[in-house]
């Protein structure tokens, strides 16, 4: 088998599933990548701020063919001052959408988009918003294969020096 049909293969076995208690050591160590946590929002430092992470939003493991945890896709509700910043009318249904995986597998094509659109099908009734650095070309690539579509730009962070693409799967 040629690299490429293993990797066809293996897009076609990653799925994702909720975080079991057996999955969050693996789950520690992939927000402790140091490019995903650069891009958390509030640092995930041990147990306790998992485990409240865990709880606080919709999180589902991006698996491989061992279903072994490779990265994570999360929804959570997005907030009233990204609402406000995007002139949002209707903010009821309205979520924020994040995907990381570690260096390790960041250059597999298809594994992320495969998950993120998994994801938005199981929740058809959210509007999904998500943001990008305008020189992440690989998320924003994601986005685009998923349906997004580029509704604005804004400052994610107030005290930011650039502005964030914002892109939605509803206009």
């Amino acid at each position: 088998m040629t690299m490429w049909q293993q990797l066809l293969s293996l897009k076609k076995m990653i799925k994702t599933k909720p975080f079991s208690d057996s999955d969050k050591e693996r789950l520690l160590s992939i927000v402790r990548d140091s490019l995903v946590n650069r891009k958390m929002p509030g640092k995930i430092k041990g147990p306790k701020d998992l485990e409240d992470w865990i709880s606080e939003n919709l999180l589902y493991a991006i698996c491989d063919l061992e279903n072994q945890v490779i990265g994570f896709v999360q929804l959570y509700p997005l907030s009233k001052t990204l609402i406000k910043r995007l002139d949002l009318k209707d903010p009821k249904n309205l979520y924020e959408i994040s995907f990381a995986l570690p260096e390790e597998y960041r250059y597999t094509s298809g594994l992320v988009s495969g998950a993120v659109r998994e994801i938005c099908a199981l929740y058809p009734d959210f509007r999904i918003v998500a943001f990008s650095d305008p020189n992440n070309e690989k998320s924003i690539r994601v986005l685009e294969r998923c349906g997004f579509t580029l509704i604005g730009k804004t400052k994610y962070h107030a005290n930011e020096k650039i502005e964030n693409l914002v892109y939605s799967n509803k206009v």
